[in-house]
């Protein structure tokens, strides 16, 4: 989102928002609680009613939840079951994958237990807020162990077309947030057709 104002004049207390990208809304959370009523007036705007218990608070955060892969600058990703299931293709199917398997822990499926790039291992573990280095350094073995398990597995499937086909994964950036004491990490996904997709992750 790049902005969010109140609407004057209304009856019950509502947002305007806008953004880039809201063609696939699921969900709007202000201040973490759902808004009871969204309307989508087009791509780049929304109207989000303020849940009754928010009536008179003020207003801290605004996130906005899509049932389809919405990139922008801003964008970050959440797993859930949304209000709106579909099945995704290409390169949003490629992420997907990817992503399913870097946080996969190795041995928690019996039929393929060395299957999992062990993404969430460094997570319960204790740190100061000096420290880090260890987690970044992990995230990145992991992610390249994911990309070779992905490309292993699928060479064995011909018939995968290219957009869904993993060529290279790479961290764009890694770094250990003292204050949120959490990694944040942005990773480029290439497919064979040539098409490239982002995320930026924070655990």
């Amino acid at each position: 989102m790049s902005q969010v104002r109140t609407v004057p004049n209304v009856p019950m207390r509502t947002l305007d928002v806008v953004g880039e990208d809201f063609r696939s809304v699921d969900e709007v959370l202000i201040n973490d609680i759902a808004s009871p009523e969204v309307v989508v007036l087009s791509r780049t705007r929304l109207l989000a009613q303020v849940p009754a218990s928010l009536a008179t608070a003020t207003i801290t955060s605004v996130s906005v939840f899509s049932h389809r892969l919405a990139v922008t600058s801003k964008s970050f990703m959440r797993f859930r079951i949304s209000r709106t299931p579909s099945k995704v293709r290409g390169i949003l199917k490629l992420m997907q994958t990817f992503l399913l398997v870097l946080f996969r822990t190795p041995g928690s499926d019996i039929f393929y237990p060395k299957l999992g790039g062990g993404g969430l291992r460094s997570l319960g573990q204790n740190f100061g807020k000096e420290e880090g280095g260890d987690i970044v350094s992990s995230f990145i073995i992991s992610v390249d162990n994911t990309t070779r398990q992905i490309i292993q597995i699928q060479g064995r499937n011909p018939s995968l077309p290219p957009d869904e086909r993993l060529l290279a994964a790479n961290v764009l950036n890694a770094g250990y947030n003292k204050n949120e004491t959490a990694l944040v990490a942005g990773v480029e996904v290439l497919s064979q057709a040539g098409r490239a997709i982002r995320t930026q992750l924070e655990l």
